[in-house]
């Protein structure tokens, strides 16, 4: 059985992994609507890192819904780990 703290930080990680999934889901949006174009930029192998606020101005309002639902997460995983002093290097943040 985990202690209370080992459940905190397992609660992150998962909080964390579930920003992943909606950021992915806010790329693919992207890329399949406002971003099409950019399809033929990029070619097959090579990888580029994206951001929130490559996004930002979409106009696409799922997009802008999952933006909020993604700084809504952000913000809970940070007020989390601040209540309960959980360091960065004790959960699977990834740093930019």
């Amino acid at each position: 059985m985990k202690n209370p703290r080992e459940q905190i930080i397992e609660t992150i990680n998962n909080l964390i992994q579930c920003r992943e999934v909606i950021f992915e889901q806010i790329v693919n949006l992207a890329a399949a609507n406002e971003y099409r174009s950019l399809d033929h930029s990029f070619e097959s192998g090579p990888s580029y890192s994206f951001s929130l606020k490559h996004f930002k101005d979409m106009k696409d309002v799922n997009i802008k819904n999952l933006i909020k639902l993604c700084k809504r997460t952000e913000k809970a995983i940070f007020k989390i780990m601040n209540l309960n002093d959980i360091k960065n290097n004790e959960v699977n943040l990834k740093e930019d």
